[in-house]
């Protein structure tokens, strides 16, 4: 009897043993998993990235967000699915019972190292905060007399390879003024270019009216036209899933090789391409390098420039675009304009000019040049890959071979 009692008390202590190791783990497990779910239509997007924001800032790498889609863009889509622990489903989906529901106007916030969330109040503070893989685009804005300066830049790859190895995050786009199948649409289709290191190569065409097609307010709507909310356009880039661009017109060029790996670099900041990684910068470029005076307008980045496709730069534009208009005498320049807004509104700039970042990258050294030529000029700026100037001749930088798929174009002789 006694041995009988021993061995059931043994069995008891043993089930007792294993009944609070399932708790302790249980409990483990759901301190480790922190899943909710939301829903989402597409006039809410902004709501959700403050939230996907607040998520990312906050529940480190165990956050977890299911989205029912009630009526999200094909571009919102692409985004989400670049966002870190990010699951979306249909409206008819059935909600499991175990997950809790969040409003995607609500945002999460810390209090003694616990989670809770609270309505946003019409202000998204986190969007910055969203991890991503990013997806980057070439965009080189172009019009017909630019054409044969497309053609050189492209060509500079026979100089200057643009990467080491080939990437499936990054683009080319080729981004003329006029509509699709027109001449200069036919004509840039008729290029055929392809290099490793981008993994589509686009055609946009912005398609702009007689009135907009001058200089500046061309230019300025058609870099306008790249960052109108995905809902909106087909131009935009973030309705293809981009992340970030850099905007390199046919007057910029690479001094270096692997230039294309630097501007990755400025995104990635040493981890890794696959990385889901946060971007608290708008945009990083180069101020004015050369050697004409300017006075203090020398002071904001130009446009030749990396950008971050955040949703919070884009509401930040629509501040600028109310006060300074591109299409009215108000505007001094896209990239001006964003500059005299922050020098005018010096409180209100105070939350943002750290988004605007100054690098060497880069150099704007418009109309005097940047002496690059020089050898001295390419030992004192080791961190510069690309500049921003008049173009020279192709043969001062012995240019012999054209590539092939060039021939056809140059046989064709179009005017300017």
């Amino acid at each position: 009897i006694f041995n009988q009692h021993r061995f059931d008390y043994k069995f008891y202590f043993e089930m007792l043993y294993y009944y609070i190791l399932i708790i302790n783990l249980t409990l483990l497990v759901n301190s480790y998993i922190f899943k909710y779910e939301t829903s989402c239509n597409s006039f809410e997007f902004k709501d959700l990235e403050n939230l996907i924001g607040s998520l990312h800032r906050y529940a480190l790498d165990n956050g977890q967000l299911i989205v029912r889609d009630i009526g999200l863009t094909i571009g919102q889509r692409k985004l989400l699915k670049r966002y870190q622990n990010i699951e979306i489903i249909s409206a008819k989906y059935k909600q499991k019972e175990n997950i809790p529901m969040i409003n995607v106007k609500h945002e999460f916030f810390p209090i003694n190292e616990t989670l809770f969330s609270r309505y946003n109040n019409g202000k998204y503070n986190y969007i910055d905060s969203i991890r991503k893989r990013f997806y980057l685009a070439i965009v080189i804005p172009f019009i017909q007399s630019q054409f044969n300066k497309l053609i050189d830049q492209l060509n500079f790859e026979k100089i200057y390879s643009p990467c080491r190895n080939q990437s499936n995050s990054i683009d080319l786009i080729l981004y003329h003024n006029e509509k699709i199948s027109s001449i200069l649409d036919n004509k840039t289709r008729q290029i055929h270019y392809q290099n490793k290191c981008f993994k589509n190569i686009r055609i946009f065409a912005a398609d702009l009216s007689e009135n907009e097609n001058s200089y500046p307010i061309g230019s300025a709507i058609m870099w306008k036209k790249l960052l109108i909310n995905e809902q909106f356009s087909r131009t935009s880039l973030r309705y293809y899933g981009y992340t970030h661009f850099f905007l390199m017109e046919p007057d910029t060029r690479p001094i270096r090789s692997y230039w294309l790996d630097i501007i990755v670099e400025q995104i990635i900041n040493g981890h890794d391409r696959e990385s889901y990684i946060s971007t608290q910068w708008w945009m990083i470029g180069s101020l004015y390098r050369g050697f004409q005076s300017l006075g203090q307008n020398y002071l904001h980045i130009n446009g030749n420039a990396l950008y971050h496709l955040s949703l919070s730069f884009i509401l930040f534009l629509q501040y600028v675009s109310y006060e300074y208009p591109y299409d009215s005498k108000q505007s001094s320049g896209y990239d001006l304009d964003l500059f005299l807004y922050l020098f005018k509104h010096i409180d209100k700039g105070k939350k943002f000019w750290h988004k605007f970042q100054f690098s060497d990258f880069i150099q704007n050294c418009w109309h005097t040049g940047c002496n690059e030529m020089n050898e001295e000029f390419l030992y004192n700026n080791p961190n510069t890959y690309l500049i921003h100037e008049l173009i020279k001749d192709l043969q001062s930088y012995h240019l012999i071979n054209i590539p092939s798929y060039f021939t056809n174009v140059r046989l064709l002789n179009y005017s300017n």
